[in-house]
């Protein structure tokens, strides 16, 4: 992701752009679920939304990775570049020089007592920026 500020340059700008379809889909059965009755007013950031299920997505396995997989419409990102996408577009959205910024507060909470794979934190700090923070739920 380099170029000048006015310019952006994605390693992978066809995933960016499949990634950023599908977020848009995302949004849309997000809004068509919450937007009932008509007269109440809503406000809420599918992007937000998507990047905390994202980390999630993470850790996800079997068929709760598939079933996430599926609501969040990832099936049109290739898996493998799914996560350094959502990296490249938070990058686009707060790059330097850009008089706006979208400040997301990204955070895991887990019980103090369990253990969590390196992998996984690992990736959630490099692609989300979000660290671990042990939490007594008892």
């Amino acid at each position: 992701m380099a170029g000048s500020p006015n310019r952006i340059v994605f390693q992978n700008p066809e995933q960016v752009h499949r990634l950023s379809a599908a977020n848009s889909k995302f949004a849309v059965d997000l809004y068509k679920l919450h937007t009932s009755p008509a007269d109440q007013n809503i406000f809420m950031s599918p992007l937000s939304i998507s990047v905390a299920l994202a980390i999630t997505y993470l850790g996800a396995r079997a068929q709760t990775k598939a079933q996430m997989r599926e609501v969040l419409h990832f099936t049109d990102v290739e898996e493998g570049h799914l996560h350094q996408a959502f990296t490249e577009i938070q990058f686009a959205l707060n790059r330097p020089g850009k008089p706006n910024k979208l400040y997301m507060a990204n955070r895991l909470f887990a019980e103090k007592s369990y253990k969590f794979l390196e992998e996984f934190l690992a990736a959630s700090r490099k692609h989300y920026a979000a660290e671990l923070a042990p939490a007594d739920f008892r």
